[in-house]
């Protein structure tokens, strides 16, 4: 097995990478954005009985569209609306494998775990990383789920320039990730992008990472008081490029630019829903 001092050098250097980041005009411009629309979002609170129900409405949409993205960026041929029914628990798709509606059904179970663990105010640890690829990646064997590589289990990303970290040093480098960014005086959503091109990188578990890695981050979302994003499957080859150019060339701008367009158009929705809602009665 080959070590990855490489990797583990470059998630020490995060802190003062995303802090450098962050230094940038159009990147803090973009941040200034977002936070002004979370702002306004949460001005609006509380919610009356007709706006809350609004608000589970478009949160059920949301929980189907970011379930078929999540497993359509990893090769699901389950369509949106097969996603829906499997989700209403009503349908099983004849033409499509088994294990597709086992891993529609993980992706929205998990993302119930991590609105539950970002309201209890969990931190993240590797427990909680454990936890999620368990119920996230319904579709593996037991065995393999929230269970990290075992020794000489090589994973490589396809068609990538990616190299992962060696088994032995999974726990070393996601503690190091954790520590460094727990640690940064970055902004949230910079430490949110950081962890999850990191996390990718590292390759934790034998299958089920990218799943996985949208629900960390998520997970670090709502904790910081955002609204989740579901990264959308059309934007998959823009966002593994914009991933591995962060990996493996050191350039964090093309995937913090999809990632933050994402969060805006978040809280956009959010607004735009109860302003209108407002506005008709």
């Amino acid at each position: 097995m080959m070590a990855n001092p490489e990797l583990s050098r470059h998630i020490q250097a995060l802190p003062d990478e995303l802090n450098a980041l962050e230094g940038g005009r159009e990147i803090s411009e973009r941040l200034r954005r977002i936070d002004a629309l979370k702002d306004r979002a949460r001005s609006l609170e509380p919610l009356d009985g007709v706006e809350d129900m609004a608000l589970a409405d478009y949160d059920r949409d949301w929980l189907v569209r970011y379930t078929y993205n999540s497993n359509a960026i990893e090769g699901s041929t389950l369509t949106l609306e097969d996603t829906s029914l499997v989700l209403e628990g009503e349908f099983v798709p004849s033409d499509s494998p088994a294990r597709y509606v086992f891993a529609a059904r993980g992706v929205a179970d998990g993302m119930a775990y991590v609105r539950e663990y970002a309201k209890e105010g969990r931190k993240l640890n590797e427990e909680l990383i454990r936890r999620l690829h368990e119920v996230t990646a319904l579709d593996l064997q037991p065995f393999a789920r929230g269970t990290f590589r075992p020794y000489g289990y090589l994973a490589r990303i396809t068609a990538t320039r990616v190299k992962t970290a060696d088994p032995l040093e999974i726990r070393d480098d996601l503690r190091s990730l954790i520590d460094g960014l727990d640690g940064c005086a970055a902004h949230p959503l910079l430490r949110a992008a950081g962890f999850h091109a990191m996390f990718e990188n590292i390759h934790p578990f034998m299958d089920g990472n990218g799943r996985t890695g949208r629900q960390l981050l998520n997970f670090v979302l709502l904790r910081n008081g955002y609204r989740p994003v579901a990264i959308k499957y059309d934007a998959g080859r823009s966002y593994a490029r914009g991933l591995e150019a962060w990996q493996v060339d050191g350039k964090p701008d093309s995937f913090c630019s999809i990632f933050l367009d994402c969060v805006e158009q978040e809280e956009q929705t959010l607004v735009d829903l109860i302003e209108r809602l407002r506005h008709l009665r």
